[in-house]
């Protein structure tokens, strides 16, 4: 009976270390979810970045070289989206017009982080556009809200666009 007993303690008393370590192991502090997102701010800043200016300069030589880089940072609903715009009407659109754009970002990205894997970049952006039809050229002014997504097979990548506001100058 007292060697009975005496198991019985023992194996309470790893049975309690082990949870003891396992909820030590497991608990993620706030500090430690700060300096992972922070970590990831410039590699999300940098696809936003090169995304937006990829999709605000383009000309009517470049518009297929274009369409392979944006879809190389694209994937899901922004893939699929971007793909069917250009591939099916604006990019020959452009071709005929000998249309052409210039842009360039204002302000940020600001990125924020909806999940370890999805993070929002808001930027600023001015964009002139001309055409054979517009030689002197339009100007706009626009707000763009990119989501990403944490792949894992390259990185992050676009998985929405989305335009907040537009202006022309």
């Amino acid at each position: 009976m007292p060697l009975l007993i005496a198991g019985l303690v023992i194996s309470l008393a790893l049975a309690g270390t082990f949870v003891f370590l396992w909820l030590q192991s497991v608990d993620t502090s706030p500090g430690e979810v700060s300096s992972f997102l922070n970590s990831e701010t410039p590699e999300v800043a940098g696809v936003a970045t090169e995304v937006a200016t990829l999709i605000s300069n383009y000309d009517s030589t470049n518009i297929e070289e274009r369409r392979e880089q944006v879809l190389a940072l694209a994937v899901g609903r922004f893939r699929e989206q971007y793909e069917q715009i250009v591939g099916q009407g604006l990019g020959p659109a452009i071709e005929e017009a000998s249309a052409s754009s210039r842009g360039q970002i204002l302000q940020g990205p600001d990125v924020s982080f909806v999940s370890a894997a999805e993070a929002v970049a808001i930027l600023q952006t001015t964009q002139t556009t001309q055409s054979n039809e517009n030689v002197a050229g339009r100007t706009f002014l626009y707000t763009l809200r990119l989501t990403l997504l944490d792949t894992p097979d390259g990185g992050w990548k676009v998985n929405g666009f989305e335009l907040l506001s537009s202006q022309e100058e």
